[in-house]
């Protein structure tokens, strides 16, 4: 805008091509547009919420039409897809605009605009994964990100020191889950469930990775013969991950084992639809996995037939 205003103003004498007028006037205007939608923006996004991420949203891709590569607009277009849960979109803009940005920003040859370059885009993406569930693939760049900060005397913004607590939550969760499959494939389930129930209890904005926590602590609930809990933390973990197989594959097995038939074909039908469709986004044939599940589908059906009343001692 500084330049473009210093052109349209100039007192040199000499009169300006009306070509290049023309096109100073188009800059600021274009340039004024941009400035007034990064404001505009960041205004939204204080508010917090989805209607003002999606308002921010609209103003950004805007902006961006005119302004491509400002990191500024696309580090809020990846908040916004942050704060609408669109985590895969979020993390395909980081990675699709990193190289360019980096090749970019290396003309400054300034070390600190390479780092601010990156760290936004790990910070999201680490934000991303996270709420995903891929807590092994956030960690590994917030290591990133803590190392960047320690070598610059911990002269990290604010944004980026917000990630240190997310890290220790992490480390967290990934060391009870450890510690509870350590204990449950020891035969000690009450203290398998004890671990189970800590990575829960911290796991709540991270509802894929929850959905694990509940469906191992449902096999930590049969090993103590605890069916009716373990159904019940099935059901939360399909509730949390609608296209979890496992989960439906235990519940199903926990059907069973009380004899409810009915539930439990209910529950297959549902594990080979999932099954089915994960063999056609991978474009692969179908695997033994879901030949195992028709076949056992088919057995239940002939069960649920038979009319077999529930087992009633085992659900007690």
């Amino acid at each position: 805008m500084q330049y473009y205003k210093s052109c349209m103003e100039s007192r040199m004498g000499v009169c300006l091509d009306r070509r290049i007028a023309i096109e100073a006037a188009d800059g600021l205007q274009k340039a004024e547009k941009v400035a007034e939608s990064l404001h505009r923006s960041a205004e939204l996004l204080k508010q917090k919420t989805c209607d003002a991420a999606s308002r921010a949203l609209e103003i950004i891709a805007d902006a961006l039409s005119i302004s491509s590569y400002s990191e500024k607009l696309l580090e809020m277009k990846g908040e916004s897809l942050c704060k609408l849960q669109k985590y895969d979109e979020a993390i395909k803009l980081c990675e699709q605009t990193l190289d360019f940005a980096e090749k970019n920003f290396a003309l400054h040859d300034t070390k600190n605009t390479n780092d601010s370059v990156r760290l936004w885009r790990w910070r999201i993406m680490s934000k991303s994964y996270y709420h995903l569930g891929k807590l092994k693939a956030a960690l590994d760049l917030i290591k990133k990100q803590e190392q960047v900060i320690f070598v610059n005397d911990g002269s990290g913004n604010e944004s980026q020191k917000s990630l240190i607590p997310l890290g220790t939550t992490i480390r967290e969760l990934l060391a009870h889950r450890k510690a509870g499959n350590k204990a449950f494939q020891s035969g000690k389930f009450a203290e398998a469930l004890d671990h189970y129930n800590a990575a829960i209890s911290k796991s709540v904005e991270s509802q894929p990775f929850a959905a694990i926590c509940f469906c191992n602590r449902a096999a930590a609930h049969q090993g103590l013969g605890q069916i009716i809990d373990a159904i019940a933390d099935c059901s939360v973990a399909m509730a949390l991950d609608e296209n979890y197989a496992k989960a439906a594959s235990r519940r199903a097995t926990l059907h069973e084992m009380i004899r409810d038939y009915v539930d439990a074909v209910t529950d297959l039908k549902r594990l080979i639809s999932l099954l089915e469709n994960e063999a056609q986004e991978k474009a692969g044939s179908f695997s033994e996995v879901l030949r195992k599940a028709r076949q056992r589908l088919s057995s239940v059906e002939e069960k649920a037939k038979s009319q077999i009343p529930l087992d009633l001692y085992l659900i007690l």
